[in-house]
């Protein structure tokens, strides 16, 4: 077969122009690639739907060393989930990523290296539990005291390291993770210990009316952020519930419900307590630009509506965010499982 000037020019055009298509469609998989990589959020459940270490038998802790002002001991900051055994455990930004969980354990630097341990793992048969403590931090700066109450809390986020501030201590906590699922109820195992008298102390310790509560809390959200990085939900679903007194004996296998919808009809209702964010208290979260905003939700999922976000947390003492609470309070628990 012959082909004249005209005929290869035209077969020479031809492949140039499928050349260039296969070009563009190779740019563009990259790039989507690329994008996906980036906007997929971690998986943090199981195949089963449940959440990751949620049998809280996996921790690894950090070992911050305190300023010579301080104390100068190493405090272990413990967290929940697996590193590897060659890891540098002085590397405050040492964590597994892949661990929905975080904790009150904190290394703060306000002009001094500090550290506070609350969440502690507890052995408990053959693996662990959490053991959240409240309990005030004493210091004795240059004959300067400081009195700190903490509470120790174990909750579904991140927390914005290292703490710079007293203020505002609620921007310190990202609260929710990426979660799809409806689960009918949540079951775990608990004791707690909650002490009676409570006080608030940040720089100086002063008495406040009231019992103290241990708290859970349980948020099933559809989030969505505007152009200005402002984030919204709606709540899908959730539970509160508190503890007070004493239950020594280990209560295994407790199973609370999920409610779904407008729980405003609810007998057990409390606006106080299970109203919507922030009428309730202030919740931050890290926006897609990485900066913490507070969170406001705006009203009640319809019957079916499923959830981007869950929030979920075990504290001791539940205004320890305030600096308030009862240094005798002490929450355990273990076995956290959804149930569908």
């Amino acid at each position: 077969m012959i082909l004249n000037k005209k005929d290869s020019f035209m077969n020479s055009s031809r492949l140039f122009q499928f050349q260039k298509v296969i070009l563009a469609v190779l740019i563009l998989i990259f790039f989507s690639v690329n994008i996906l990589a980036q906007k997929t959020p971690l998986n943090y459940t199981e195949g089963n739907g449940q959440l990751k270490y949620s049998s809280l038998d996996n921790w690894y802790s950090r070992k911050l060393k305190e300023s010579s002002l301080l104390s100068g001991n190493v405090i272990e900051l413990y967290g929940v989930g697996k590193v590897s055994s060659t890891a540098d455990f002085t590397d405050m930004k040492l964590k597994d990523n892949s661990s929905p969980w975080a904790t009150t354990n904190i290394y703060a630097k306000m002009v001094l290296d500090v550290g506070n341990t609350r969440v502690i793992p507890e052995k408990r048969g053959d693996g662990y539990c959490a053991r959240l403590e409240t309990k005030i931090r004493k210091d004795n700066i240059a004959g300067f005291k400081v009195d700190v109450l903490l509470a120790g809390t174990l909750f579904l986020g991140e927390t914005a390291e290292p703490v710079k501030g007293m203020k505002d201590p609620e921007k310190n906590a990202s609260q929710g993770i990426p979660f799809t699922g409806m689960p009918k109820a949540v079951k775990f195992d608990y004791k707690y210990h909650v002490g009676k008298s409570r006080i608030v102390a940040t720089t100086n310790v002063k008495p406040v009316a009231g019992e103290d509560r241990a708290d859970f809390s349980i948020i099933l959200q559809k989030r969505w952020e505007d152009k200005d990085g402002n984030v919204f939900a709606t709540r899908i679903g959730g539970n509160r519930l508190f503890f007070t007194g004493t239950v020594n004996q280990w209560v295994n296998g407790a199973t609370y419900p999920v409610y779904y919808g407008d729980v405003t009809k609810l007998p057990q209702y409390d606006p106080k307590t299970m109203g919507l964010i922030p009428s309730v208290g202030k919740v931050y979260v890290k926006n897609s630009k990485g900066a913490m905003v507070p969170l406001v939700e705006n009203g009640w999922g319809k019957p079916g509506e499923m959830p981007t976000h869950m929030i979920m947390y075990f504290t001791s003492s539940y205004e320890g965010m305030k600096y308030t609470g009862s240094t005798e309070s002490v929450f355990w628990v273990d076995n956290i499982e959804l149930i569908y």
